[in-house]
């Protein structure tokens, strides 16, 4: 691993992090235990309450940097320009890298000098039940046309990106609520190489105060990033893969939030926040929310009557 204070090419991880300090421990234990040592561990606090100071007053390898309550974009594109290393990884301060995760990017990239940034695999951790799902990957072999037709990585912490790849992009878009991973993706893959491999290289941790819980605003948010790149979908002859990937994303959080609704009635828990949600959704995606709840009476309709039959 070379060094970033020498001038020469390193990695930094950024991790943002707003009043998630009873995670960010883990977050940075999982930077310190890789196989390959990160040159910078910089963590951005977006205004967070919750005395995240407290965390990373632990660790001497830690640089904290505090900004004023601005936005998860906002605290990514304070981390990359802090940083002087070449290389940077994005990790949430609720996520966790794995072992490898280090190494095996740097090694893709280093033996890929063309390519903006490499990605892998990741699991989901699911922490009120103490769940770890399978691996989850998808190989956008076909570039800019996989981006269009969804978000083929799932998971930010699986990105090493080269710092000036973000950079030239003109980082993160700052006004943008959620996707401002998906919306970079977009802007860099258009006209560079990237690079990726199966390697299981994050955990995605989910529990109550995950962002990505409102399907109505994920929804809204990646409808918005990909219609700012209709432009380029038509000079490119994809337009066919934009309007895939819009009826995706409508596919994507009206299922979930079909899901949601089940489980809440299930539990007797259905809430105000739930019916907001769908009222929004009905707003921006009608036919596909009834074709996924309508799906969901069907199967378990078919459930149903098949445990009746002896």
């Amino acid at each position: 691993m070379t060094n970033a204070s020498d001038g020469s090419a390193g990695v930094a991880v950024v991790i943002t992090t707003y009043n998630h300090a009873r995670f960010l421990n883990d977050a940075i234990e999982s930077v310190l235990a890789q196989s390959s040592p990160a040159d910078e561990i910089i963590v951005v606090d977006d205004g967070s309450t919750d005395h995240p100071e407290r965390v990373t007053d632990r660790h001497r390898a830690v640089r904290l940097v505090r900004q004023p309550r601005a936005g998860l974009a906002a605290a990514r594109n304070t981390g990359w320009r802090a940083a002087e290393s070449e290389f940077v990884v994005f990790l949430d301060a609720d996520d966790c890298l794995k072992r490898d995760a280090i190494d095996t990017n740097t090694t893709r990239l280093l033996a890929h000098p063309e390519a903006a940034f490499s990605y892998g695999a990741y699991v989901n951790v699911h922490m009120d039940v103490n769940r770890t799902g399978g691996r989850v990957f998808h190989a956008a072999d076909d570039g800019f046309a996989d981006f269009l037709r969804g978000n083929p990585i799932g998971m930010h912490a699986t990105v090493m990106y080269r710092r000036s790849a973000v950079a030239a992009a003109g980082g993160f878009a700052d006004g943008l609520p959620a996707c401002e991973d998906y919306d970079l993706y977009l802007r860099i893959v258009r006209g560079h190489d990237i690079v990726h491999g199966d390697e299981i290289l994050a955990e995605y941790r989910h529990h109550g105060a995950n962002m990505s819980r409102d399907s109505a605003m994920m929804l809204e948010s990646a409808l918005g990033v990909l219609r700012s790149r209709r432009d380029d979908a038509r000079s490119a002859g994809l337009l066919p893969a934009y309007r895939d990937g819009v009826a995706a994303w409508k596919r994507h959080y009206a299922g979930l939030w079909v899901s949601a609704v089940a489980s809440a009635v299930r539990s007797r828990e259905f809430d105000m926040v739930l019916a907001r949600q769908g009222v929004s959704l009905v707003w921006m995606a009608p036919i596909t929310v009834t074709r996924s709840a309508l799906a969901r009476l069907a199967a378990r309709f078919t459930a149903r009557t098949t445990a009746r039959i002896p």
